[in-house]
């Protein structure tokens, strides 16, 4: 399991590991957490849930743009997704849609179980 230096919009860096999850619908959800006090905590949702025919797909999920501005980053330039250059807006907002690599399934955990367990 790989950690990644996550940066913010302001220019901060946060120690993250990803987890891969699924929406209620099935579709691939990405959180990362943050090293807290010897353990792991949430930090933030990479994705978004947008129901359509293409995030259906394991493979595939929408950036949270909104919430997390360079969230794409981290994943393009750690060769854990690239952009496929379609989006879906929602509200006020346009979601970019990401096809997930296998370096990404094989970097990630499982659950946020794995990762409090996994010791380096």
């Amino acid at each position: 399991m790989k950690t990644f230096d996550y940066k913010d919009q302001w220019g901060g860096v946060t120690r993250v590991r990803l987890v891969r999850g699924a929406y209620a619908d099935g579709s691939l959800a990405v959180q990362a957490l943050r090293e807290g006090d010897g353990y792991w905590e949430p930090y933030a949702t990479l994705t978004v849930n947008l129901r359509d025919e293409r995030s259906q797909n394991a493979s595939y999920a929408y950036a949270d743009a909104n919430s997390m501005p360079t969230a794409a980053e981290l994943l393009v330039e750690n060769g854990l997704a690239a952009y496929t250059g379609m989006t879906r807006s929602s509200g006020f907002c346009t979601y970019p849609l990401y096809a997930f690599t296998s370096e990404f399934f094989e970097a990630c955990a499982d659950s946020v179980e794995e990762v409090q367990s996994w010791h380096e």
